[in-house]
């Protein structure tokens, strides 16, 4: 046996004993002796990954792929490091070649199939989770993911039937089953679908997390009959379980509200014109203001193309953070500077987009903290701040679970102060910035739709089309919370669902309305 195998051999049986320091050393042994041996180069990898050494494991697994471009185990670590950096087309590539090399292991296609939904590669995801579901695939998440689908694909039906089925073959997880349910927003809930809501939460051995989903379901079908007493009396428990789990941060928040509010354009920096394309839009806005409306009428339009809602700005703000400060870093950046990050979005962005298309629009609400992060690097974007009567949009937030993030939303006074917060930070972009922002009333696009898509058009500079006004024939696939509104024409009652919850919200109804005031004031007089 020669020195490099008895290494190997040590590194290997340290590796089962579970002494890792031990097996790292004698891999490493392995690679200074060889540096492409390719058990010692996977056993490091999977090494680095128990230490969570990201950067490592992704050297180690792409040295190893190098050497051998059907290595499974290469592949499959690979998928997991870009699922966990949420680069969904990398792990997509990967999940598809494992599953050329693995035709049969339906746990590699339920993988391509659950990226192929975050990349919004619908017909994909439907293929790979339906051929998991036929199958009968261990893991009942194919049933709830396929749900999923359907509901993006706007087929309500298929839909309802797959939440049901899931409901009752994972009976552990039927919180999420009907929460699901509840979201489609067009599902009218049963009496039976109540009681088994109820005899769920008479049990004591449930979860924090499972009984607020089911306190957040049992609210809509209160809202449904039309006792609003009741129903957010459900949504308030609901919320009062997940406060204490995801705290809201005021303080931090508030302090970074304050530092971006020094913020002043830098106008000294000249972006290149040909790096300008295509043209980015940026639909921003408080959370379940109409956000995904817009994007779906504009994405009706023929010269523009819809993406997902990005981090990829959300992902620059913190590298600034991280690097001495915000705001501080943003004032300061160079020309050069700009054109690396402006290239690294494009570059996050490119994989969604079709090289026919103008304009790409990146819709995440939560951007309206970054207008001048995004006017610095973007000079020649178009940005759409979506805005809807305060108090409506605060009954909105509240009785919606969101799966991440948003944790101001679990209280009415996170919800005060994250609104008075968003409305504080637009009026300076708004002094900032003037004309290049539009802003649009949610209640006035709903009332008079032509003249304000009209407006929305001209503002982007782009020629009317029909199909933005009967954007909700489109059949494009819409993966928010609002997939099924934005599949029927728009209609006034999603407006003053305020005056049925006036009595349930008691003083908070007027602090909102205090707010509502004060915003048409600025941006309606």
């Amino acid at each position: 046996m020669s020195r490099e195998e008895q290494y190997l051999k040590e590194a290997i049986s340290f590796f089962a004993s579970q002494q890792f320091s031990s097996s790292g050393i004698y891999a490493r042994k392995v690679i200074r002796k060889n540096p492409d041996n390719l058990d010692a180069l996977l056993l490091l990898a999977k090494l680095s990954m128990r230490q969570n050494d990201v950067g490592e494991a992704y050297k180690f697994y792409s040295k190893s792929l190098a050497l051998s471009p059907n290595c499974q185990e290469s592949l499959q670590g690979l998928a997991s490091l870009a699922e966990s950096k949420e680069r969904f087309f990398e792990a997509f590539d990967y999940y598809q070649t494992l599953s050329s090399l693995l035709p049969s292991d339906l746990g590699i296609r339920f993988k391509l199939g659950m990226t192929a939904l975050q990349n919004g590669n619908v017909s994909i995801a439907e293929q790979s989770l339906r051929e998991c579901v036929d199958q009968e695939f261990v893991d009942k998440a194919c049933l709830l993911n396929l749900a999923h689908v359907y509901k993006a694909k706007g087929d309500t039906d298929k839909a309802v039937q797959l939440y049901h089925q899931y409901i009752l073959q994972a009976p552990e997880h039927q919180s999420t089953g009907y929460w699901s349910l509840a979201d489609l927003k067009s599902y009218q809930m049963t009496e039976q679908d109540r009681n088994n809501i109820e005899t769920y939460l008479a049990a004591s051995n449930i979860s924090l997390a499972s009984r607020s989903l089911m306190l957040f379901a049992l609210g809509r079908f209160w809202e449904q009959q039309q006792e609003f007493n009741k129903a957010y009396q459900s949504m308030t428990q609901a919320n009062q379980l997940l406060s204490p789990a995801r705290p809201f941060k005021k303080e931090s928040f508030l302090h970074i509200i304050k530092s971006l509010k020094t913020y002043q354009a830098n106008n000294s920096i000249d972006v290149a014109q040909s790096n300008k394309s295509q043209i980015p839009i940026f639909i921003v806005g408080m959370p379940r203001s109409g956000t995904t409306l817009v994007e779906q009428i504009l994405a009706s339009h023929s010269k523009v193309q819809a993406t997902d809602e990005l981090p990829y700005i959300e992902r620059i703000a913190l590298q600034l953070e991280m690097s001495g400060g915000y705001v501080k870093n943003l004032q300061a950046l160079s020309t050069e500077m700009v054109s690396q990050m402006r290239q690294s979005y494009l570059k996050e962005v490119e994989p969604y987009l079709d090289e026919k298309a103008a304009y790409f629009i990146d819709k995440n609400p939560n951007n309206f903290l970054h207008i001048g992060l995004i006017k610095t690097l973007f000079p020649e974007a178009k940005i759409i701040n979506v805005i809807r009567h305060t108090t409506d949009n605060a009954i909105s937030v509240f009785k919606q679970h969101f799966s991440r993030g948003h944790d101001y939303s679990y209280s009415t006074e996170g919800i005060e102060i994250y609104w008075n917060a968003y409305h504080d930070i637009m009026q300076h972009w708004d002094r900032l910035y003037g004309e290049q922002l539009c802003h649009v009333s949610f209640e006035t696009l709903v009332n008079d739709p032509e003249t304000q898509i009209r407006r929305i058009l001209d503002y982007c500079s782009l020629d009317f089309m029909q199909e933005c006004i009967d954007f909700h024939q489109s059949k494009r696939t819409v993966l928010t919370p609002s997939a099924a509104q934005v599949r029927r024409p728009m209609n006034v009652k999603a407006i003053g669902m305020r005056d049925k919850y006036r009595q349930a919200m008691g003083k908070d109804y007027h602090v909102f309305e205090g707010i509502a005031a004060k915003v048409k004031q600025y941006y309606f007089r």
